[in-house]
């Protein structure tokens, strides 16, 4: 082998990833080329410096409160478009004198249907819920101990909503009481892997190379 190929060897050298043979081969080269050789040393320095580091426990809420931000921003954003859009609707940047009066008539009584639509309607997010049952089936169930489901209805907290398999099945299910609205969520087991639902619709990149199921409640007769 040639210096080249040796290089692009060590780290799994070091890592004792490599065949025997090879392995074989890496250690007679190191032994004739100073050069190889001397790269071989730092790599082992630099392992050896970072063993020596203590590990670091992240707290126990780290994900709940990173994902609870991540959703705090998401609708901060939200409502700011929203904002934006009303006020693009309400406020015509055109003169009404530019127009016909048959033509800025139409636009008048169209603006004034609008906003008695929007002022109107009736919110019936504050009077009414929903409730929508979340199930996840688990193959090898002797496995898992508990199952929870953490989302933007719980502030993302993996202990707040737990799911049951009472009949040992495996079938993990639980009903939550929710508002209309749109919601992101995933399933925990035993308080540390994070799942999505296999069988949702709907997904989101969630910043950690993860998907979430998406839950959209539109009115009360739907989930």
């Amino acid at each position: 082998m040639n210096c080249q190929k040796i290089k692009k060897l060590l780290n799994s050298y070091i890592d004792d990833a490599l065949e025997v043979e090879i392995a074989q081969q890496v250690e007679e080269h190191l032994k004739s080329c100073p050069v190889c050789n001397k790269e071989y040393q730092i790599l082992k320095k630099i392992e050896t410096a970072l063993n020596s580091f203590s590990p670091k426990t992240a707290p126990a809420d780290f994900t709940q409160n990173i994902m609870a931000k991540i959703s705090q921003r998401e609708i901060q954003i939200q409502s700011s478009f929203l904002d934006q859009l009303k006020k693009r609707a309400f406020i015509p940047r055109f003169s009404f004198r530019l127009l016909g009066a048959a033509a800025a008539t139409a636009l008048l009584v169209f603006f004034a249907f609008t906003f008695i639509l929007n002022t109107n309607s009736p919110d019936n997010s504050s009077i009414c819920s929903a409730e929508v049952q979340f199930s996840l089936r688990i193959s090898d169930s002797n496995k898992v101990h508990t199952v929870a489901i953490a989302g933007d209805f719980n502030g993302w907290d993996p202990q707040a909503n737990t799911l049951q398999d009472p009949e040992g099945d495996g079938i993990w299910t639980a009903t939550l009481k929710l508002p209309p609205g749109r919601y992101e969520y995933m399933f925990v087991l035993d308080g540390e892997k994070w799942l999505p639902n296999p069988n949702a619709l709907r997904y989101v990149k969630d910043g950690f190379g993860n998907r979430n199921a998406i839950l959209e409640i539109n009115n009360c007769n739907s989930t």
